[in-house]
């Protein structure tokens, strides 16, 4: 997957959750490195979880985010 800010861009792996409800990706910028996990459940409800590890650290919670359609 390729995301572009203001004429920058970055590369990072996406890899399809087991399943095929989901997928995961992160990409690595020195010490920081990011996972995310993003979901989709039989509801179409899509949750997003994301994890920021800097250096040698316990990784932190960055994000976490649902989205439910509206019915």
């Amino acid at each position: 997957m390729r995301a572009y800010n203001d004429g920058r861009w970055l590369e990072t792996e996406v890899r399809l959750a087991q399943g095929g409800q989901g997928i995961s990706r992160g990409f690595s910028l020195g010490e920081f490195r990011t996972n995310s996990r993003l979901t989709i459940n039989e509801q179409g409800e899509w949750t997003e979880f994301t994890e920021l590890t800097i250096g040698s650290q316990a990784p932190k919670k960055l994000l976490e985010l649902a989205v439910r359609p509206e019915r």
